[in-house]
């Protein structure tokens, strides 16, 4: 890890913050399509809520292991400008044989093409900021870069909100349109970045970067993070975790295995039973992103109040209920204005919840694990959400589609019920600002 005592002509540069806006770019063009998995899947493609579960968690599972190849190639190579440009223009390339898609099979297989290419840019977007920066304004800068990436989704969601109410029943390939939108949107980023963002001149080791780590705002249905400092990497050594920190990111599986039971079969059940439109889903979403950002502002003065454990407790006692309670009436809801804007104000009002959950679960891995094994048990902790996710999508389909969404809201509230038993007692009570500090991503 290198440093300069001057202030280098590169860095001041990179003050500027001219390159955000690629940034604001490809995460409205994420945000974009944030949405149309369940959308496509059940509006143009005709199909269930089991493809939906299927389609999700393959999506998940094609990031994950490409997370892991991008991170290692771009560390091994020292590079990092080259792979935000293939993930961007990889992005734009993949997104366009949409046109032509009219089945379930090339659908997912166009998705898996988009998650493997486009993943490559998330392990170096990061990494080209702390090596374009000086050490101390690594955290300043890498938060106020990620706030306006979650705001970029926000926009996108509400330009597909707005494009799809201005064209509804004007198009039969309306949701085809908003993914060839979204690819030549990656293209402008792709043209922002190569024109503002400098190759780095120093490199920095992400072993040297134990104590920051990265806080998704937003939650997503599908494993698709905007940036990730740390990731499981084949390379990093036997150092053992412990047992108490084993069962910890255990515990973390398991709830994003049982938050993807509920968010997975959500829109669709707001569909099938609620008659929402496209336009309403977009709302839905809008809500959950928007107000995930919005609490994401306020958390770490609610944790420096309360505490992490308690604030953890709160995120998941809440989300319990609303889990519970959804299971227990949704067999009797119906197509009504009333009960589709319950169920709107529900999903953003679990969306509020996130930032709760993620910063608990960071701050306290962080806590528990050992300095010398830090960045590789954040890395495990983001692959296992991963893992959550893949599993989580998978399984809710199934149950939704052959059982009922009842048993399945129901059984992700017992799971929560179960993860939140098990989390608490091993949640420390107040974050330790030694351990690190986390931007979100």
């Amino acid at each position: 890890m290198t440093s300069t005592t001057e202030t280098d002509p590169q860095e001041e540069n990179y003050s500027n913050h001219s390159w955000y806006l690629g940034y604001l770019t490809s995460n409205a063009a994420g945000g974009l399509t944030t949405p149309l998995i369940p959308l496509f899947v059940t509006f143009y493609l005709g199909l269930n809520v089991f493809d939906v579960g299927i389609t999700s968690a393959i999506a998940s599972a094609a990031s994950v292991p490409a997370l892991i190849f991008w991170g290692l190639l771009s560390d091994r190579y020292k590079k990092r400008k080259i792979f935000i440009m293939v993930g961007f223009i990889g992005g734009f390339i993949s997104l366009l044989p949409m046109l032509y898609v009219h089945a379930l099979l090339p659908y997912i297989l166009v998705l898996i093409a988009f998650q493997v290419i486009s993943m490559s840019s998330v392990p170096v977007s990061t990494m080209i900021l702390i090596e374009n920066s000086s050490e101390d304004k690594w955290l300043g800068v890498m938060g106020r870069f990620n706030f306006v990436a979650s705001i970029g989704t926000v926009i996108g969601l509400a330009f597909g909100t707005i494009f799809i109410a201005f064209f509804a029943n004007k198009s039969t390939s309306l949701l085809v349109n908003i993914y060839i939108i979204s690819a030549f949107i990656y293209l402008l980023s792709a043209i922002i970045i190569f024109l503002a963002i400098p190759e780095p001149k120093k490199t920095v080791s992400r072993r040297n970067l134990a104590n920051i780590h990265s806080v998704r705002i937003i939650e997503r249905i599908r494993f698709f993070p905007s940036t990730i400092i740390h990731f499981f990497g084949f390379k990093e050594g036997k150092t053992p975790l412990g047992k108490d920190l084993k069962f910890y990111l255990f515990c973390t599986f398991l709830l994003m295995f049982a938050f993807q039971l509920f968010f997975v079969p959500y829109p669709v059940f707001a569909i099938d039973h609620l008659g929402a439109s496209e336009v309403e889903i977009y709302i839905m979403y809008i809500l959950n992103s928007g107000l995930g950002a919005l609490t994401y502002q306020y958390t770490g003065r609610v944790n420096n109040r309360i505490g992490i454990r308690k604030s953890l407790g709160f995120a998941l006692i809440t989300r319990i209920v609303i889990f519970s309670v959804f299971g227990a009436v949704s067999f009797i809801m119906f197509q009504s204005a009333l009960w589709l804007v319950i169920a709107l104000i529900v999903y953003g009002a679990l969306g509020s919840l996130w930032s709760f959950i993620g910063i608990a679960e960071t701050a306290s891995v962080t806590m528990i694990s050992h300095k010398a094994t830090r960045g590789k048990t954040i890395g495990y902790y983001n692959s296992l959400n991963g893992m959550g996710q893949i599993f989580g999508g998978l399984l809710s389909g199934i149950i939704s589609q052959y059982v009922g969404y009842s048993v399945d809201f129901l059984i992700a509230a017992i799971l929560v019920i179960v993860g939140t038993s098990l989390i608490l007692k091993r949640t420390p009570a107040r974050s330790n600002k030694g351990a690190g500090r986390s931007v979100p991503g």
